[in-house]
C-alpha cells in the first residue's frame, strides 16, 4: 500500500533535475496504486542525465514501504503513439454475461507470461439492488408495471419544496428532504404500499393494500462502473499492461489463441485492440508504401533505361540491402519498429541511385563498342568513387543520429541504423 504521504516524499525525491507534474490514484485488488509523472529540467537532455534521475529516485525510495518501479520515455517514444500494453473489446447485447466474459478474458490474459495489471474497468462499480417483479401477480392485484415504478420513483425523492429566498440579489429555492425510511433499504422497500380498488361479488367497490412483497423480489448484485458503446453495440474492454522486456504484438498471438479456443455465447464476440491492432494496422501500411515505392522506382527507370529488362539489375540489389539492414539491427539490439521500416523506404531508394550509376554508365561503354565484362570492370574502377562520396554522405550524416545521446534521438536511431 503506497501510502498518501509518500506522494509528497516522490514529489520531492525527483527534485534532482526533474519535476513531479501530476500523481494519479488508481485501485488493484487489494492494494492502491499511485503514478508519479515526472518531467525532466530543461537542461536534462542527455539519456544518461535520465537514467541518473531514475536511479537516484530508486535509490531514495527503497526505504519506503511500497512497491516502487521507474521507467522512462523519450517525447518521441512511439510507444505513446501506439497506445500501451494489450486490450481486448467485448462485444454483446447483455451487461451481466458481458461482464461474466470479461471475467474470464482476466483469467486467459493471466495465463501469459508478459502482462500486469489485468483489468475490465469495472472494478469501481456500485453494488445495484435489482428490483424482480412478478408481473402476472401484479395484475391479478389491479397493478401495472408502470404503476408500480411511477410510485417507487416518487418515493425515492422525498423532497419538498419550502420556500424561496434571496441572498446577495440571488434566489435560491429552499427543499426540505426526508432521509429516514429509504427505499434503498431492502425491507423498506419491501414494504411499499399499493393501494388498489376492486369490484367484490356483490357489485361494490373495494380498497385494498398491498405490499410490493407480495408480488416481487429484490436482489443484489455488482453494477458495472461504466456503459459503452461502438457501432451500436455495447462494449467492455480487458486490458493489461506489458511487462519492461516483453513484446506486445508477440504476445497478442497467444492471447488470440486462447481467444480462439473460448467458447463464446451466441451474439458475443472478441477483438483484440489497444497497441497490437496500431502495430499491424501501421505495419499493413509500411509494407503497401514500400511496395508502391518499389513499383514507382521501376517505373522512372524503365523509362529511363527504355527497356523493362535492364531495371531489374538494380531491383536485384535492393534484397541484399533489407539484409544488411536486418543485420544491423540485430547487432545494435533494435526492434524492427515503425522508425526501422521507414528507414527501409529511404534505403530502397539509396541503393537504387547507386545502381542507376553503376548500370548507366555500363551501359554508355557497351554502346561505344566495349566488351561486356570489360565495360563491367570500367565502371567499377571508374563510378567506386563517386559511388562511395554520395554513400557516405548518407552514412555519415546518420552515424550522428546512432551514436548520439540525446533524448530525442532514441526515437530515430533504428531509422539511422538501417539507413
Amino acid at each position: 500500500i503506497l501510502q498518501v504521504d509518500h506522494v509528497d516524499t516522490v514529489g520531492a525525491l525527483a527534485g534532482g533535475g526533474a519535476t513531479l507534474i501530476t500523481a494519479s490514484q488508481g485501485a488493484e485488488e487489494d492494494y492502491t496504486k499511485y503514478a508519479f509523472f515526472v518531467i525532466p529540467d530543461e537542461d536534462v537532455t542527455k539519456e544518461k542525465q535520465v537514467k541518473e534521475i531514475c536511479s537516484d529516485i530508486e535509490r531514495k525510495t527503497a526505504d519506503l514501504d511500497c512497491e516502487l518501479t521507474v521507467s522512462s520515455s523519450s517525447m518521441g517514444d512511439m510507444a505513446s503513439m501506439l497506445g500501451n500494453g494489450l486490450q481486448i473489446d467485448l462485444y454483446g447485447d447483455d451487461l451481466d454475461q458481458l461482464l461474466a466474459i470479461s471475467e474470464d478474458i482476466e483469467e486467459l490474459v493471466g495465463q501469459v507470461e508478459g502482462f500486469e495489471n489485468i483489468s475490465n474497468g469495472q472494478e469501481e462499480g456500485d453494488q445495484v439492488m435489482r428490483l424482480v417483479i412478478d408481473k402476472d401477480e401484479a395484475m391479478r392485484l389491479g397493478l401495472t408495471v408502470a404503476q408500480i415504478y411511477s410510485s417507487i420513483s416518487d418515493g425515492l425523492t422525498k423532497e419538498k419544496e419550502a420556500a424561496t429566498v434571496t441572498i446577495d440579489g440571488e434566489d435560491m429555492k429552499v427543499d426540505i428532504v426526508e432521509d429516514e425510511d429509504s427505499l434503498l433499504d431492502k425491507e423498506n422497500l419491501l414494504d411499499l404500499e399499493f393501494e388498489t380498488t376492486v369490484t367484490n361479488d356483490d357489485g361494490k367497490t373495494e380498497t385494498e393494500i398491498h405490499k410490493l412483497k407480495e408480488f416481487a423480489k429484490v436482489e443484489y448484485e455488482e453494477g458495472v462502473a461504466s456503459i459503452a458503446r461502438e457501432n451500436n453495440a455495447r462494449m467492455m474492454s480487458v486490458t493489461a499492461e506489458t511487462k519492461d522486456g516483453y513484446n506486445t504484438t508477440r504476445l497478442s498471438e497467444q492471447v488470440q489463441d486462447l481467444l480462439d479456443d473460448y467458447d463464446f455465447p451466441d451474439g458475443y464476440s472478441a477483438e483484440i485492440g489497444g497497441e497490437a491492432e496500431s502495430t499491424m494496422d501501421m505495419v499493413s501500411q509500411m509494407v503497401q508504401m514500400l511496395a508502391l515505392g518499389f513499383l514507382f522506382i521501376y517505373l522512372v527507370m524503365a523509362a529511363q533505361f527504355q527497356s523493362l529488362l535492364s531495371p531489374f539489375i538494380i531491383l536485384f540489389t535492393v534484397p541484399l540491402a533489407f539484409t544488411g539492414g536486418l543485420i544491423g539491427l540485430l547487432i545494435a539490439g533494435e526492434q524492427l519498429s515503425i522508425m526501422s521500416l521507414m528507414g527501409f523506404m529511404v534505403l530502397m531508394g539509396t541503393v537504387v541511385n547507386n545502381g542507376i550509376v553503376f548500370v548507366d554508365y555500363t551501359n554508355q561503354l557497351r554502346l561505344e563498342g566495349v566488351e561486356k565484362r570489360r565495360a563491367l570492370v570500367l565502371t567499377g574502377q571508374a563510378r567506386m568513387r563517386p559511388i562511395l562520396m554520395t554513400a557516405l554522405t548518407t552514412i555519415l550524416s546518420m552515424c550522428a543520429l546512432i551514436f548520439s545521446q540525446s533524448t530525442t534521438s532514441a526515437a530515430g536511431r533504428g531509422m539511422a541504423i538501417v539507413v
